[in-house]
């Protein structure tokens, strides 16, 4: 078991078994790539689950180090003016997702949204690719969180 939660510090490919992506995307995944990008007080680490139909795809984003605390803060508790998207509507507010981690929340449209969730000083960001509806895709997206977190 300590192999398994070291290896998945390192590995953010290893937060996702190929069974929790089939049982949430009815696919498995043909690829893992995970690549890092070190930052002074945060470290970003990622993975990317190609599946077969390319648009069902999953991208996993794990934020951690000193300042991942201080992150989270500034982009879902501090007050900031609206921000406009390129067309200039005003972009859509982080919205609360609950019952996941200490505290989620989802940002941006259907098709580029994705799930931000809270734990242990850790930051996971999940979206993933296809044609579901929201309420849907937050439904999977809680799933594969929920499944992730118990390696974090």
């Amino acid at each position: 078991m300590l192999v398994l939660l070291l290896l998945a510090a390192a590995d953010p490919c290893a937060l996702l078994t190929a069974d929790e992506i089939n049982a949430v995307q009815r696919e498995r995944p043909q690829i893992s790539k995970p690549s890092a990008q070190p930052g002074g007080e945060l470290m970003v680490r990622q993975c990317f689950y190609q599946l077969p139909s390319f648009e069902k795809s999953i991208s996993l984003e794990v934020t951690s180090g000193r300042a991942a605390k201080a992150y989270w803060q500034k982009a879902f508790h501090e007050p900031r003016a609206r921000e406009k998207d390129e067309e200039g509507e005003a972009k859509e507010q982080p919205e609360r997702v609950r019952g996941v981690g200490e505290e989620a929340f989802w940002t941006g449209s259907v098709r580029l949204g994705g799930l931000y969730v809270l734990q242990k000083g850790t930051i996971l960001r999940l979206s993933i690719g296809g044609t579901d509806a929201k309420g849907a895709k937050l439904k999977k997206l809680r799933a594969l969180a929920r499944s992730a977190l118990k390696r974090l």
